[in-house]
């Protein structure tokens, strides 16, 4: 695919939906960062959330990348000889394995069907690069046409295909390699609870420095025919009623776009149930989403849920007990994790009887995939245990949120 690699002598580019010319833009050849609209063509076909003023768009295009806090990333910048993570997207077109657009420099007549990532293979280079997950020569060329270019977030990650299949992998060598099995046991949490629209993770190991650490693994949940919308996308320019809270405004934007008011809740309210239990303190906006048609330019449904590494205590050397897990606090619709209850209109929706077991079952998955001190498995399980009995309370109709001599 290096022929795909664009040789820029222009910094003008069109950004494209597929094969639809949605704007022209100017682009800093040096930040890779958009500059400013030339011309916008068709409004309907812009990323969901986006206007049409360039700041709203350039923030849109500096999210699709590899953010600067991600830990290695200014050394893999300085190998490939690009100056920001933006400069590095664009040299795979901006595109992505999320959604459909990408950018195309003026000078080039170039196809979707013949470089976008559902349909055509890539080079593992840059995803080896990223995730210090293979050996590079360093007299070798690194092949930069990659969807590994596209992903944000903080952990490091990369697309690979295997088995025909497009999966991605996150890698963290940090806190006992926690992440990882989180969203394993975030899954076997869903297949227990029989809740079908979750992103089942599976591990696989790498070694590093002649360590061994797991890393988790999934199969892309979009396709050339539906794209990812995140929560923030939708939600991002929408004036919230002071007689609303964001969440409601949430589904009810969803709802505009196509989805039924109903199911939309129902994954929300099962989603932060779920969260509790294992104690998620990330479910930001960007951490939930829709599935989109781009022919039907529509939402069709609920994304599956996603990303539910930063769980279980995975970075904190004291794990609380307690009342002390009623004070958690999180990066959510609301500042404290068992305020989110409130919302909860559906209960039913969780059966405390099938979790019997089930903290046991994350000691096991802990103790086969990591080094952890068995102290330390102990704490976390015993967390899960408090939660699942706080939790049942509520489904019996105690407000834990309030102070216990008030249930």
């Amino acid at each position: 695919m290096d022929s795909y690699i664009p040789f820029m002598t222009s910094d003008l580019y069109v950004l494209k939906h597929k094969d639809i010319d949605v704007a022209m833009v100017r682009v800093n050849k040096i930040t890779g960062q958009i500059e400013f609209i030339i011309d916008v063509y068709h409004s309907e076909e812009l990323p969901i959330g986006c206007k049409e003023n360039s700041a709203n768009l350039a923030e849109w295009w500096n999210n699709r990348a590899i953010p600067d806090s991600r830990r290695g990333i200014q050394k893999v910048l300085n190998y490939v000889n690009q100056k920001t993570s933006q400069a590095l997207m664009l040299s795979s077109y901006g595109l992505s394995l999320t959604d459909h657009y990408w950018m195309q420099p003026v000078e080039q007549e170039l196809y979707w069907s013949d470089i976008n990532f559902f349909e055509n293979d890539f080079s593992d280079d840059l995803g080896e690069l990223l995730t210090d997950t293979g050996t590079i020569d360093i007299d070798k060329n690194i092949t930069q046409f990659s969807p590994s270019s596209s992903v944000n977030g903080e952990m490091k990650k990369k697309w690979l295909i295997k088995d025909g299949k497009r999966s991605l992998m996150k890698v963290n060598i940090n806190n006992y390699g926690q992440q990882a099995v989180n969203e394993l046991i975030a899954s076997r949490l869903h297949k227990r609870l029989g809740w079908s629209n979750y992103v089942p993770y599976s591990l696989e190991k790498i070694t590093f420095e002649g360590k061994e650490y797991p890393c988790s693994l999934n199969e892309m949940f979009t396709s050339p025919e539906l794209e990812l919308v995140s929560g923030y996308q939708l939600i991002r320019d929408f004036k919230v009623p002071q007689d609303m809270s964001e969440y409601e405004c949430m589904i009810k934007l969803a709802a505009a776009q196509g989805l039924d008011k109903t199911v939309v809740r129902q994954q929300l309210e099962y989603t932060i149930m779920t969260d509790f239990i294992l104690t998620n303190t990330d479910r930001h906006y960007n951490n939930f989403g829709f599935l989109y048609d781009s022919t039907k330019k529509k939402l069709v449904h609920m994304a599956p849920i996603f990303d539910t590494g930063n769980a279980l205590f995975y970075q904190e050397d004291y794990i609380p007990t307690g009342k002390y897990l009623l004070d958690i606090r999180v990066a959510s619709f609301l500042k404290r994790e068992v305020d989110l209850l409130q919302y909860v209109r559906h209960p039913e929706l969780i059966s405390i009887d099938k979790l019997n077991d089930f903290s046991k079952e994350t000691g096991e998955l802990l103790r086969e995939y990591t080094k952890m001190p068995e102290s330390r498995i102990h704490a976390i399980t015993r967390s899960i245990d408090e939660k699942i009995d706080f939790l049942d309370a509520f489904l019996h109709g105690k407000k834990i949120w309030k102070p216990q001599k008030y249930w």
